[in-house]
């Protein structure tokens, strides 16, 4: 047997073992309000028992690799949705999903099931591969937006492919790249280029957040730019415990969606 034949066969041995194995946690990621400094939202990111060498990264590319992308894309969603009961009522929860599981019939039926009220559910769609054809993808995502489901785009500004991103998909959050974050304070033009985008964001009707802030300066900058929320590690690292996402419990629920920031402030 060739020796790619075999590498291919032990990397689906794997990851099918970690599909079976249910081998994943779910880690939470605060998003905090700039003005308020509460927390309005987490990102859940995934974890893996295995192999801990291996990034989340290289397990998906190698799922990828094999033709099992969307089967594990489907297990770590499925995980994330179960630990996404125990945050707290008032968070919205981001989950990262790839245009392909956007279109495929799978993700409306796990969403639907899921225990976590659609509108506290934002889809950060990703750029693992490029879309093709948006048609069909913006009917998938306008389908899950009347159901009450946020939309987001993910690492605005690091490239031609998220920008586009935000002008097909019309999302209802823009998260703004760490590279355009770091050091915003003493660089004008990031700077110039946070300015703009949160005129856009305005314009459109989204709510910008920053993400990567790391430090004090960088927070500053970004409030005083008018960035609505943020995440980074200055804000809160991911977390797997429970017990840190219920501490998470300091604000009232609010009314609307969680994640749109004026009927926040109406909540």
């Amino acid at each position: 047997m060739a020796p790619h034949v075999v590498a291919a066969t032990k990397v689906r041995g794997r990851v099918e073992a970690m599909i079976a194995d249910h081998a994943l946690l779910t880690a939470f990621q605060p998003i905090r309000s700039l003005d308020s400094g509460s927390v309005i939202g987490a990102e859940a990111l995934s974890r893996f028992l295995s192999s801990p060498g291996n990034s989340p990264e290289a397990w998906f590319a190698e799922a990828e690799s094999v033709g099992l992308g969307l089967e594990l894309e489907i297990a770590a969603l499925e995980t994330a949705l179960s630990a996404a009961r125990g945050v707290p009522p008032f968070v919205y929860v981001a989950f990262n999903v790839s245009p392909g599981l956007c279109l495929d019939p799978r993700l409306v039926q796990l969403l639907s099931g899921a225990g976590v009220p659609a509108r506290r559910i934002v889809l950060e769609v990703t750029e693992r591969h490029p879309v093709l054809d948006y048609g069909p993808l913006a009917a998938a995502l306008s389908g899950l937006r009347r159901d009450g489901i946020g939309i987001a785009v993910d690492d605005a500004g690091a490239g031609f492919a998220s920008m586009r991103h935000i002008l097909q998909l019309k999302p209802d959050v823009i998260k703004l790249d760490r590279n355009i974050i770091a050091g915003i304070d003493s660089d004008l033009g990031q700077r110039a280029l946070g300015a703009a985008m949160v005129g856009f964001a305005t314009q459109i009707g989204a709510v910008l957040v920053a993400e990567g802030i790391e430090t004090f300066q960088e927070l500053e900058a970004a409030a005083d730019l008018g960035m609505s929320a943020g995440q980074g590690f200055l804000l809160g690292r991911p977390t797997v415990r429970p017990e840190d996402w219920t501490s998470w419990r300091e604000k009232p629920a609010l009314k609307g969606r969680p994640w749109r920031a004026n009927e926040a402030a109406d909540g």
